[in-house]
Formats: C-alpha cells, sequence, structure tokens
C-alpha cells in the first residue's frame, strides 16, 4: 500500500492534502472507480505532483510513468499557456527546476523502489519510448491547445492496451486555449474503436474497445 513520503522542506502532509491544488485533484477521484488497479499507468502532465500521489494511493499501481518537461520553450513561454506569472525566462525556467526536484523528492521512496518512473521531457516525446499495448491506462493533461491535445490522444492510445482507458483534465472549459480538450476529444470520441465512459467535473474518460 501508498504511504506518502516524506513531506517537502517547509510544507507538512497535512498542508498538501488540504491544499486547494490538492481539492481539485480530489474531484477526479470518481475515475478511480472505473480504472483498474494494479496496472502500468502513465501520467502526462504532472505539475507539482497532487494527482500523481492520488493515483498511487487510491489506484495502487504496479508502475505510474509520470511525464512533464519542467522547462521552457526557446521563447521562455510555457508550453501550455503565456508566462504571466514569471518575470523572465530565467525565472520560469528557475520555478520550473525547483518544481521538478521537489516532485523527485515528493516520490523518492517510489522511485527507488523502481515503482514511479520520471520522463522529464515533452509528451509526444515520451509516447515513442514505449511500445503498443503497455498502458493499462493514461491520464492526459499536458499542453490544452487543440493541436496538442489531439497529438497527445494519437501517440497515447495506441499505447494503451485493448480495453485501456484514457482520462484527462479541463473537458468542457474554454480557458486561454478554446475548448481545446472538448474539441479534440470529441473528435476521438466519434472513432468506433472509442467508447465513451464518463464526462464529469470537466474531466473525461474513454476506453479503446478490445
Amino acid at each position: 500500500m501508498y504511504r506518502p513520503a516524506p513531506g517537502l522542506p517547509g510544507r507538512r502532509w497535512i498542508d498538501r492534502l488540504l491544499s486547494k491544488r490538492a481539492r481539485r485533484a480530489a474531484s477526479r477521484d470518481f475515475l478511480f472507480e472505473t480504472l483498474p488497479k494494479g496496472g502500468t499507468v502513465i501520467e502526462v502532465g504532472v505539475f507539482d505532483g497532487d494527482f500523481s500521489e492520488r493515483i498511487l494511493a487510491i489506484n495502487e499501481p504496479a508502475v505510474l510513468h509520470l511525464v512533464d518537461p519542467w522547462f521552457t520553450r526557446d521563447d521562455g513561454s510555457l508550453y501550455d499557456g503565456p508566462t504571466q506569472d514569471f518575470a523572465s525566462k530565467e525565472t520560469a525556467t528557475a520555478a520550473l527546476e525547483e518544481q521538478y526536484q521537489q516532485v523527485a523528492h515528493r516520490f523518492a521512496r517510489e522511485i527507488r523502489a523502481g515503482r514511479v518512473v520520471m520522463h522529464r521531457m515533452l509528451s509526444h516525446d515520451a509516447a515513442m519510448l514505449f511500445p503498443d499495448e503497455h498502458f493499462d491506462w493514461a491520464y492526459i493533461d499536458a499542453s490544452h491547445f487543440y493541436d496538442d491535445v489531439k497529438r497527445d490522444l494519437a501517440a497515447f492510445l495506441p499505447k494503451l492496451r485493448p480495453g485501456g482507458y484514457c482520462a484527462g483534465d479541463d473537458y468542457d472549459r474554454r480557458g486561454i486555449w478554446d475548448h481545446g480538450v472538448t474539441r479534440a476529444v470529441d473528435e476521438f470520441r466519434l472513432h468506433p474503436s472509442i467508447e465513451t465512459i464518463r464526462l464529469k467535473n470537466h474531466q473525461f474518460l474513454i476506453r479503446k474497445r478490445a
């Protein structure tokens, strides 16, 4: 059974559990009613690992792959939108480096055990690391722009085993992406090989037919 690793410096486990981000992560817990336990799982777009922690605690995968670049574009912007929260590319880069180190610390015990594997790279590049039909389920939460979501779905759906699941965040949210997630997911839902399981709490859950 998963037990949380020692807290990050200056931030206790209980603080993380009760944080606004953690409460938002908990709104996705209904997905675990359907997603199979004990499998091989990939989360694409990790941020600070709040949902990763819930995956480990509730879903108990045998192996969880975490994919996130934790770096900026060449012009200093973030891959999922503008970098208005940072004064410069240097400050954005430093913040993302710190976030990466904190996630690595957060799951250090699981990484040593081989249960968590971190991939610091772009989502579509990470997809090429794995053979087809490798994962029991995937959670897609990287860039929300239409072209990027479409590319991620196309890249990772073949990596799912027959009957495997794909879920993701910010469905039916306009955001700065002009409903990029919604438009891309709805296109995939029309394919006869895809079964729509649930659309709830701005989450989508689809299944690759066996």
